[in-house]
């Protein structure tokens, strides 16, 4: 496999630009230095410059166009998770505008999080081309879309999850960004679940029902109808009335699982 290796910083580097690459050159990419080093001054400036330069447009870009809620911080700490990045830090050193570099990156990240609560693939031109249709905005909060499918999903569940089950909710809702195969992957084993009393099944169950099935995850995700209208009647769609009917006749067949188990 080749390293990486950290180019020397180019003559004809702007004196912003040289700048950056001089920070970014001082990084360290492995643990613990790289966190600690956020702490640093040069950490500080660093992560400053990034929540002004782009975390406060890109934030009220996402706010103005689909309604969802960032804070120019959540762009810089995004940043953190980029940038430990071999491959990404490498490029951003070779690139001709790092900052721009850098700025398309982030955003990338940034819309992939804001449109998987939709369901849907952001791209940069439907954040900034105002011909593009603009997916509709969020009319509630991510957590009162998931108190919302709470409502619908609680007379289904069998009465001994009722009380883990808008914890579970919330679990998905909020990670809704993430990839929905990893998110699955890491959910069925993930402590904060289990130690509901859920199981594989349930788990999944619920994942499906909150974010949706494959192939059609908009067109099933509970979260995202409520989030687009918090009237929805899902008895008023043919795929979101079968996501139910799927939900329950889960639910109730890992009930049945257990209780064979337990007997």
């Amino acid at each position: 496999m080749p390293v990486l290796t950290t180019p020397d910083i180019p003559e004809h580097a702007s004196g912003e630009s040289s700048e950056l690459l001089q920070v970014l050159a001082s990084m360290p990419m492995a643990d613990p230095e790289y966190g600690t080093w956020w702490d640093t001054d040069t950490g500080r400036w660093l992560y400053d410059e990034i929540t002004t330069r782009i975390g406060a447009p890109l934030a009220a870009s996402l706010r103005h166009k689909f309604g969802v809620s960032y804070e120019p911080a959540d762009v810089a700490n995004t940043a953190f998770t980029v940038l430990r990045q071999d491959f990404a830090h490498a490029y951003i050193l070779r690139a001709d505008d790092p900052w721009a570099y850098l700025s398309q990156m982030l955003k990338r990240e940034m819309l992939s999080t804001a449109g998987a609560h939709f369901r849907v693939e952001l791209t940069d031109e439907a954040l900034f081309d105002s011909s593009i249709p603009p997916v509709e905005q969020a009319a509630v909060s991510v957590h009162e879309a998931a108190e919302l499918t709470f409502e619908v999903l609680a007379p289904t569940a069998p009465e001994h999850l009722r009380g883990s089950l808008m914890d579970a909710i919330l679990y998905f809702a909020e990670l809704g960004g993430a990839r929905l195969s990893h998110l699955y992957t890491h959910a069925t084993s993930d402590a904060e679940l289990t130690g509901l009393g859920l199981v594989r099944e349930e788990i999944l169950a619920i994942a499906n029902a909150v974010l949706g099935s494959r192939p059609n995850n908009g067109q099933t995700s509970l979260i995202a109808a409520f989030l687009n209208d918090p009237t929805f009647d899902p008895r008023s769609s043919i795929l979101h009335r079968r996501a139910l009917n799927k939900f329950q006749s889960r639910m109730a067949g890992a009930a049945t699982k257990q209780e064979a188990l337990v007997g």
